[in-house]
């Protein structure tokens, strides 16, 4: 399942690296026509329009955001999590695909936003082919014209990284709706409509726990029963190929769902003599440990 945060990464990916986008304040919004990946699609874009362009092809709801001044609070108005870049210990184990690292000049930066990738790199747009704001509007081509105006750079060799110039962290939702409104996974209306929805005796459940890490279960809704899944054998695509996507819920909504399919398993073998009846907190706690990495 891709993530709406890695998704902004493949757009941010994809306008740096395979369609020609050129800086240029001045026409920052000529990116927003490329709503296909067409390669060597020419377009001009700033370091916030490019940004926000992403987000919105993967989904993510805006807000008001317009520019690096206000991206903080008008991001943070429609569900995206702001967090001091102090926090991550300037440290790319602690970013996910989608991040957008904020360098806001009221807070000591510079006025500069890019988007982590993943990979331990940065895509952004930098600064036209004559090292001005311009592009096309005075003068420099319309695309990249010297394969560095739109650019992927490794985080920790970044000027801003080295110089400490980052301000922010702007972490997306996990799932969202439409420009307005979002359905991250703390929103327990996520579940309601759909959770009948998805299989007749199984679906799959997945939350960000509070270690920061997307957890899958497969939930049996009859003989009951929990066990976590990932994809590291492509197991999680598929079931979600047979059952469907699976359903965003929060985190305590995530451990209810699993804790009740174990209730129902021991309410199953009750009835079958000779049945084994499962530890409910140890079950539940299985299926939580398996979604936590091995130090």
């Amino acid at each position: 399942m891709t993530t709406t945060g890695e998704a902004l990464a493949s757009w941010m990916t994809y306008y740096t690296t395979v369609a020609d986008v050129g800086y240029s304040q001045p026409n920052r919004h000529s990116i927003d026509a490329l709503t296909e990946p067409v390669p060597g699609a020419v377009a001009e874009a700033d370091c916030s329009s490019s940004t926000l362009a992403a987000a919105r092809r993967a989904g993510l709801p805006t807000g008001t955001a317009s520019y690096t001044g206000d991206m903080r609070a008008g991001l943070g108005a429609v569900g995206w999590a702001v967090i001091p870049y102090a926090q991550t210990g300037g440290n790319a184990d602690n970013l996910y695909p989608g991040d957008l690292l904020l360098s806001e000049a009221s807070s000591g930066g510079v006025g500069h936003v890019a988007a982590y990738i993943g990979n331990d790199q940065v895509a952004e747009l930098w600064i036209d082919g004559q090292g001005d704001i311009m592009g096309s509007a005075e003068g420099d081509g319309a695309g990249d014209d010297t394969g560095g105006e739109s650019r992927v750079v490794g985080f920790y060799a970044h000027p801003y990284t080295v110089r400490g110039l980052w301000t922010h962290v702007l972490r997306p939702p996990a799932e969202a709706a439409d420009d307005t409104t979002t359905t991250t996974a703390s929103a327990a209306p996520a579940h309601a409509a759909t959770t009948d929805t998805i299989g007749d005796e199984m679906h799959i459940i997945c939350t960000r726990t509070p270690w920061g890490e997307w957890a899958y279960a497969l939930i049996h809704t009859t003989v009951g029963g929990a066990r976590a899944i990932d994809n590291t054998y492509g197991e999680c695509a598929a079931y979600e190929q047979m059952l469907g996507s699976a359903v965003i819920v929060d985190w305590d909504f995530y451990n209810l769902l699993v804790r009740q399919a174990w209730e129902r398993h021991n309410a199953a073998v009750a009835a079958i003599r000779g049945g084994v009846r499962e530890d409910i907190d140890a079950a539940v706690q299985r299926v939580i440990d398996a979604t936590k990495k091995e130090v």
